[in-house]
């Protein structure tokens, strides 16, 4: 493979911030995988996390990861075990997974996982902005490339620069809460689970069974993007929706 030149490097990132600003979701993981495919990387995820009340964090994923790997991912709040992404919180240093601390490295098993969809190696840049909110680029492979460490390596400042621009100009995505629709019935069943109702308390009071009170649980625990009914109604309670 031929190694881009100073000018063809140059022209690369001039190219990204013309198209990139006011980019859709979809024009901006496509200008960014095929702007990384010019330096030989063909893997990448940009991930931006903005820390919430009740400890459920709102994270943006644009990536050409495997599409089942990411909702994975996404669905089952994998970040909040991932070593990677421990690592990015407290440094901004651009480091190589296999270089993440011993301490905070400390679930195998999720590598393990990703593994299989092709993501073992990788390289992440952090960048960390005012408050608690941060972005973070993330460049892999598979496991036994020998070209991944040395194709980052020769690239480090224009990889670094193109994470500057992905994080400036991210997609701007609609907000879940400003779209949040809760049917009237789970309403009323968030008003007396704040009050501090059971759910059987909860059935006898809006006369429907205990099943149905678990099913309208079930449903407002995954309308509000939560993992529990519990960190659903802090959320609730925090967006003014009872």
């Amino acid at each position: 493979m031929l190694k881009p030149t100073s000018s063809h490097l140059f022209n690369l990132i001039q190219e990204i911030e013309s198209n990139i600003s006011g980019a859709n979701e979809d024009e901006y993981t496509e200008l960014l995988a095929w702007t990384f495919s010019k330096l030989g990387i063909n893997k990448f995820a940009y991930v931006h996390l903005e820390p919430t009340p009740f400890n459920n964090s709102k994270i943006s994923i644009h990536s050409n990861y495997p599409a089942e790997w990411v909702e994975t991912y996404r669905k089952n709040a994998l970040y909040k075990s991932d070593p990677v992404m421990a690592n990015t919180a407290i440094t901004a240093t651009p480091f190589f997974w296999d270089e993440i601390p011993q301490e905070i490295d400390n679930n195998p098993e999720l590598f393990d996982q990703s593994a299989a969809y092709g993501i073992k190696q990788g390289f992440t840049v952090p960048i960390h902005e005012p408050g608690r909110s941060f972005g973070s680029i993330h460049l892999s492979s598979e496991e036994n490339d020998p070209d991944f460490p040395i194709l980052v390596r020769s690239h480090l400042v224009i990889i670094k620069t193109l994470s500057i621009i992905a994080n400036q100009h991210r997609p701007t995505e609609d907000s879940n809460e400003i779209n949040l629709k809760l049917s009237p019935r789970e309403i009323e069943f968030l008003r007396w689970l704040v009050l501090g109702k059971n759910y059987k308390e909860i059935g006898l009071i809006m006369n429907i069974t205990e099943r149905t009170v678990k099913f309208h649980a079930k449903q407002m625990t995954e309308k509000l993007d939560c993992i529990n009914v519990k960190q659903a109604m802090f959320k609730a309670v925090h967006l003014n929706l009872v």
